[in-house]
C-alpha cells in the first residue's frame, strides 16, 4: 500500500498528539519571544510573554491533534480493509486471481515456475458434507499452501477449488521438490477438517516459464501437467518438460487466459 502516513493503534494516536503539541509549543514560544525581542530589543520583556506562548498551544493543540490523529487512524483502518478486500480472497485469505496474475507478471523477468493446484474429488466433499464443510476444506488447503510454500512464493486462488503458486527464480527440479512437499503436507494435514474425516488430497501440475512465452502459455502448460497428474491417479505431481506443449482434454478446468 503506497500510503505515506499510517496510524493503526491508539498508542500511535497519542504519540502523534504529544509530537504535534511539542512542535506547536516550540513554534509558538520561539515566534513570540523572537518577535517581542526584535520589536522591543529587550530579552527580559520577551521572556514575560513566554508563559502565554506556552499555555495557549498547550490548551489548543492536544484536543485538536487528538481529533486529527483519530481521523487518520480511522482512514488507515478503512484503507487497509479495502486493500485487503481487493487483494485477498475473502474465504481463503490468499491472493485473488487478478492480483496473483498481476504480481506474477511483475516477477516473470526473473523467471520461475507456475504450479496449478486442484483439490481431488472436491465435489464429493460438497455433496456429502455440505458447502460449509467445503468452505472449511478450502481454508485448510490455503493454510497448508501458505505454511509449506517458500516465503517468496506468490499464492492465489484461481477459482473454485483451484489454486495457483508462482515460485520466482525456481527451475523445474526446485518446483518439483516444492510441489512434492505441498502434496505430502496436504495429505498429512487434510485428514480431519471441521470435525469430519475428509482425507483431502491435492494434485499439482507445474511448468517452468520459458523466455519469450507469455504467462498464459506457461499457465496452459501447467494446466496440462495438472491434467496428467489427475489422470495418473491424483494426489501426485507432474512437472511439464520444456517441450511438453501438446493439448490435453480436461473434464473440468478453472483455467482461462486472463
Amino acid at each position: 500500500m503506497n500510503t505515506i502516513f499510517l496510524v493503526r493503534t491508539q498508542r500511535e494516536v497519542w504519540r502523534g498528539v504529544v509530537g504535534i503539541t511539542l512542535v506547536c509549543v516550540v513554534a509558538a514560544t520561539s515566534a513570540v519571544v523572537l518577535s517581542v525581542w526584535m520589536v522591543t530589543g529587550s530579552l527580559r520583556m520577551a521572556l514575560v510573554f513566554m508563559p502565554a506562548a506556552v499555555l495557549i498551544p498547550l490548551a489548543i493543540a492536544p484536543p485538536v491533534s487528538w481529533f486529527a490523529m483519530s481521523i487518520v487512524r480511522l482512514l488507515t483502518q478503512t484503507i487497509e480493509r479495502v486493500d485487503a478486500y481487493v487483494r485477498l480472497d475473502t474465504l481463503t485469505g490468499v491472493l485473488t486471481r487478478a492480483v496473483l496474475l498481476d504480481q506474477v507478471r511483475e516477477a516473470l523477468p526473473r523467471g520461475g515456475c507456475f504450479l496449478m493446484i486442484d483439490a481431488d474429488h472436491f465435489k464429493t466433499i460438497n455433496d456429502t458434507h455440505g458447502h460449509t464443510v467445503g468452505d472449511e476444506a478450502l481454508k485448510r488447503i490455503a493454510e497448508v499452501l501458505r505454511r509449506t510454500a517458500p516465503v517468496d512464493a506468490l499464492i492465489g486462488r484461481l477459482g473454485g477449488e483451484e489454486f495457483g503458486i508462482f515460485l520466482p527464480g525456481r527451475r523445474e527440479a526446485e518446483a518439483a521438490a516444492t510441489a512434492d512437499a505441498l502434496c505430502r503436507a496436504m495429505r498429512d494435514q487434510g485428514r480431519a477438517v471441521a470435525g469430519h474425516d475428509l482425507a483431502i488430497t491435492i494434485s499439482l501440475g507445474g511448468a517452468e516459464h520459458q523466455a519469450g512465452d507469455t504467462l498464459e502459455a506457461t499457465m496452459r502448460r501447467a494446466d496440462i501437467a495438472l491434467y496428467h497428474a489427475k489422470r495418473a491417479g491424483r494426489d501426485r505431481v507432474h512437472i511439464a518438460a520444456a517441450t511438453e506443449t501438446m493439448p490435453a482434454p480436461r473434464i473440468r478446468s478453472q483455467f482461462a487466459p486472463a
